[in-house]
């Protein structure tokens, strides 16, 4: 059979998971059939990584199929940051059968754990006295207390180790993996445009260039990453709430919002720009960063009953990417854990100040099969500053990771080409 597809996924896999399934728990299942073992199993595990969105955070959030005879006995996905991994859940589910492991095959979508003096015991330790006899994994864990020490503890206990749909676990793991390389937040471009590029018309009218379905994997996404930013105007204009809502179950977390501000305009905003920002927020829960270049800001009156949902982050415009490293050591300050992924949802501005900065690490990219005309909000273009004009052989190039047309749009999900496991993948398809 031919391989038709446009990028290096399998069809409907995408940095989401499985696109249908983000945007419909109904949806119909991936189109790998049975005869295909390994590649359906992993799958499932996947599907079940899926149900542990938002709740695992900075853990990956991994899946879990124990599978003999070709018949599923368990599965199971990480629970929340320092509890139970995803083998762990599964070989509990299994145990409460009184199911017989010897010589099952776990499938699990990250290598299993083998580091000791963590919040729970090595995942290998489990399988090995389980008796499973084959272990199949979607990603290799980079992690410097994980890499390799799980995967020879099985070796060592004589448990085959094999791998299946590699890419597709990677595309699912991506923030928790492009983190340890990074050493720092993963930063993930979202914008929807038309077929000419705009994300919005002259008048700043950007309501809706996507259509409902694409709105709702937007809002599956919210809840994958650690925190959403959106610049200034986009603010005012539109009154985003920037939460997960729309999207299928499970809805376990709100992201945090960061708000792009650099002349302190957030004192000007209306009350329905505040009561929509500040929706989901709680001195415990989800908060806000407030990002200027103003070091020595106070807080504006109008702003002071948000003073516990409202943290200020100074930068300076020398030195953009430092922003994300003070949004890091807020997080960890604040919630005691790295802040590991951001979403940028726009506008135009704040976008091409990033993708010139060359700090994208992926994109998720709606284009609308329609054409809207106009000078001005694309992407690449500053309303105010320097617009150089680049040579063809300039232009920074990503790998096309997945695209899924979603009614009238097409979803295009790229990543950066400095990430190594990427090329990799695409070498071995080529």
């Amino acid at each position: 059979m031919s391989d038709t597809r446009l990028a290096l996924l399998e069809s409907g896999f995408g940095l989401g998971g499985y696109i249908p399934r983000a945007i419909a728990a109904d949806a119909p299942p991936p189109s790998i059939p049975r005869t295909d073992i390994d590649r359906y199993w992993m799958a499932q595990a996947i599907l079940e990584a899926m149900e542990g969105i938002g709740r695992t955070s900075p853990n990956p959030s991994v899946g879990a199929v124990i599978v003999k005879g070709e018949i599923e006995v368990s599965r199971g996905a990480t629970e929340v940051y320092g509890s139970l991994h995803a083998e762990r859940v599964a070989l509990n589910a299994a145990a409460l059968l009184g199911a017989d492991l010897k010589d099952a095959t776990c499938y699990a979508t990250l290598e299993p754990c083998g580091g000791r003096g963590g919040k729970q015991p090595p995942c290998a330790d489990g399988l090995v006295t389980a008796g499973l006899g084959r272990v199949v994994i979607g990603a290799d864990d980079p992690h410097k207390k994980a890499a390799g020490l799980g995967l020879n503890t099985l070796t060592a206990a004589g448990i085959t180790i094999e791998r299946a749909l590699s890419g597709e676990a990677k595309a699912w793991h991506f923030p928790f993996l492009a983190a340890q390389h990074k050493g720092g937040p993963v930063l993930i471009g979202k914008w929807a445009q038309t077929l000419d590029g705009h994300l919005a018309d002259d008048h700043n009218n950007s309501q809706w260039i996507s259509g409902p379905r694409s709105r709702a994997y937007t809002h599956w996404l919210r809840q994958k990453y650690d925190a959403i930013m959106v610049g200034m105007n986009t603010l005012l204009l539109d009154s985003p709430r920037l939460t997960a809502r729309d999207s299928a179950p499970p809805h376990a977390r709100q992201p945090h919002k960061i708000i792009f501000d650099p002349s302190a305009r957030l004192a000007t905003a209306s009350s329905k720009v505040l009561e929509a920002l500040f929706d989901s927020t709680s001195a415990s829960g989800p908060i806000i960063y407030w990002c200027t270049k103003d070091k020595s800001i106070k807080l504006p009156l109008d702003l002071s009953s948000y003073a516990d949902r409202l943290i200020h982050v100074p930068y300076s415009d020398e030195d953009v990417p430092l922003l994300f490293k003070h949004l890091d050591a807020k997080h960890r300050e604040r919630f005691g854990c790295e802040l590991q992924s951001v979403m940028v949802e726009g506008g135009a501005q704040l976008l091409t100040l990033l993708l010139r900065a060359d700090l994208f690490d992926a994109c998720h990219v709606f284009v609308r099969a329609g054409i809207l005309g106009g000078l001005r909000n694309r992407v690449g273009r500053l309303e105010r500053g320097d617009n150089p004009v680049r040579d063809l052989m300039e232009r920074n190039d990503f790998h096309l990771l997945a695209t899924q047309q979603i009614d009238d749009d097409v979803l295009i999900e790229c990543v950066s080409r400095k990430y190594d496991f990427w090329k990799r993948i695409a070498e071995k398809k080529e």
